[in-house]
């Protein structure tokens, strides 16, 4: 491949983008793990690394659990695991691939190792896409690539033990492999069937994962160059059946299932206790009976999304939710967008990366972005990097810049502490910007998004949306001289509901989403507010019928006889159908 000459602002731009790694990798070094609380599935990576680095084998004991603890100073919190022969052999219930990563990285540093792996994944990925892209997007692209990386949230994943930064990589590197040979380009032939097979191998690794990023094979088959494109797909398709079968077998051969999500599968926390050492794995059928078995193939396990309602508000979450939306936390994503050319199959990668997201919309439509353990939307974010090749122009670094500055209200929070346990102190998302609360729309669909304690009173469901509203015992309250988001869901439409403050006598009451009405010779410290319309209407997690949701925005003026936090209770109004 022969690239022109560079210029001094491509150098500053590759200046910019290995300062920006260097600090990543700085801060991860930095960042003491054992005083953060592992979140999401970081126990059972970290626990399967350390077992492969130091065991050589995939299966759970006790002294896997031993090891764990004295290396991370506490149990491990969400533990998942897996067994097929009634818990006779324990394997872990998460997929495997990762874990054989960044084990010799874990083997050096228990601690930082994985860290230190993903920076590395991290880094030649970027390496190898802006060598695919430079004849296309040209000296702009090492601006480009920081800014797809550091302009979004991917980069924060970096000090998590999670596989989404390794799946990215991969993604990342498989399409560079395709895209990186032009076509008809007088290169030797040899070599090159094991590039494209190379190529099909690490999407492969990616859709081990989770299968239906398979789909990202459709574009890379299109994008095969001449000339032998039938040799060249051969051997794509073979590198990915290869890793495939691989990975399959050797978790059957290991003790587990094919798939890291089927036979019988249990997450175990401090309240339930772990095998082998609150309770013998003989015990097994017993804990499962008790505590349900979670695996994703067994039947009756996915609630598929049969609501047109539901499809409509979940894409429109997806897009752009305050907690999890796309485009404010990929927004770089543009960038390919607008550099769209529609040879080598391009055309063809935003459908692959619709029709992969579209499974997850269909599986999982209340929790089709990864739990808790997100950062924005991280099944998305081994999609992400297939869209930066849509880029078959020549991009200016302006265009980065302007990326960048867009998406500086929603990742300003996660820029200055990068580093940030993702859940705060209060139990939201702690990478939420003020502007990202104020402008986005907050998920109604989503059951998985930390916080937002849900309550039931008086045949309404609530959801506390922000810190200025809670609930002490059985009844909320709200901080005076605070807003206070409430999100309150019925079967049944409401017209108005009653905020009953008493004892507690607030002068006013400022509502937002709603008109306070008023009412002659009612007592005071109760309020009735009145719904134009609902805010959302779709199927919940614990219901097929529709729930009708209203945002509700409240705000009680301080003074010296209020309490710091006034108790109220929200009911239907007279007249209103009784919720059943």
């Amino acid at each position: 491949m022969n690239l022109p000459a560079t210029s001094w602002m491509e150098r500053l731009g590759r200046v910019v983008l290995g300062g920006l790694l260097m600090a990543t990798l700085v801060g991860a070094l930095r960042l003491d793990r054992t005083q953060r609380a592992l979140v999401g599935d970081e126990a059972t990576f970290a626990m399967q690394a350390e077992s492969l680095a130091f065991d050589f084998d995939l299966r759970y004991t006790r002294a896997d659990y031993d090891r764990f603890v004295a290396t991370w100073q506490r149990p491990p919190d969400g533990l998942i695991l897996q067994t097929t022969d009634g818990g006779k052999t324990l394997t872990y219930g998460k997929p495997a691939l990762y874990a054989l990563a960044i084990a010799p990285f874990v083997r050096l540093s228990p601690l930082r190792g994985a860290q230190v792996g993903n920076l590395l994944f991290l880094a030649l990925a970027a390496w190898l896409v802006a060598r695919a892209l430079r004849p296309v997007v040209g000296a702009a692209i090492p601006w480009w690539v920081a800014c797809w990386i550091f302009a979004s949230v991917s980069f924060a994943y970096v000090t998590w033990e999670h596989a989404e930064v390794f799946l990215l990589a991969a993604t990342a590197s498989g399409f560079a492999l395709v895209y990186g040979v032009g076509e008809d380009e007088d290169q030797p032939a040899r070599g090159l069937p094991c590039r494209f097979a190379l190529a099909g191998a690490l999407i492969a690794v990616v859709g081990a994962s989770r299968i239906f990023y398979l789909a990202l094979l459709a574009p890379l088959w299109l994008a095969i160059p001449r000339p032998r494109v039938g040799a060249r797909r051969a051997a794509l398709i073979g590198g990915a059946l290869l890793v495939l079968t691989i990975s399959g077998l050797g978790r059957i051969a290991a003790g587990g299932d094919w798939s890291g999500y089927g036979a019988e599968r249990r997450g175990f926390y401090p309240r339930t206790g772990y095998p082998e050492v609150d309770f013998p794995a003989s015990e097994w059928p017993q804990v499962l009976a008790k505590l349900g078995n979670t695996s994703w193939t067994q039947e009756g396990a996915i609630s598929w999304n049969r609501s047109p309602r539901l499809w409509a508000w979940d894409s429109w979450y997806f897009l752009v939710g305050r907690d999890i939306g796309v485009l404010p936390y990929f927004l770089p994503l543009l960038l390919g967008v607008f550099a769209f050319r529609r040879d080598r199959g391009r055309w063809a990668i935003p459908l692959a990366v619709l029709l992969a997201m579209s499974c997850f919309l269909l599986v999982r439509p209340h929790n089709f972005f990864g739990g808790v353990g997100a950062i924005g939307d991280r099944y998305f974010l081994p999609l992400y990097p297939a869209l930066w090749f849509l880029a078959g122009r020549a991009g200016r670094v302006r265009s980065a810049i302007a990326c960048a500055v867009l998406a500086a209200p929603f990742l300003w929070t996660l820029w200055r502490a990068p580093t940030m346990f993702p859940v705060a102190a209060s139990g939201r998302y702690a990478y939420v910007s003020p502007a990202a609360e104020a402008l986005l729309p907050y998920e109604t669909s989503l059951s998985h998004l930390p916080g937002g304690e849900d309550v039931a009173q008086n045949g309404l469901w609530f959801r506390f949306v922000n810190d200025a509203v809670g609930r002490e015992a059985e009844r909320p309250w709200l901080r005076a001289g605070s807003t206070g988001e409430i999100l309150i869901g019925s079967p049944a439409p409401l017209a108005e509901v009653r905020i009953d403050f008493r004892p507690e006598v607030p002068a006013t009451l400022e509502v937002s989403g709603a008109r306070l009405v008023s009412v002659p010779g009612g007592p005071a410290g109760e309020f009735v507010v009145a719904f134009d319309r609902a805010s959302a209407r779709h199927p919940m997690w614990w219901t097929a019928d529709d729930y009708y949701l209203y945002r509700l925005r409240l705000k009680v003026p301080p003074t010296a006889r209020l309490a710091a936090q006034v108790p109220f209770r929200i009911s239907p109004a007279i007249g209103d159908p009784a919720p059943n």
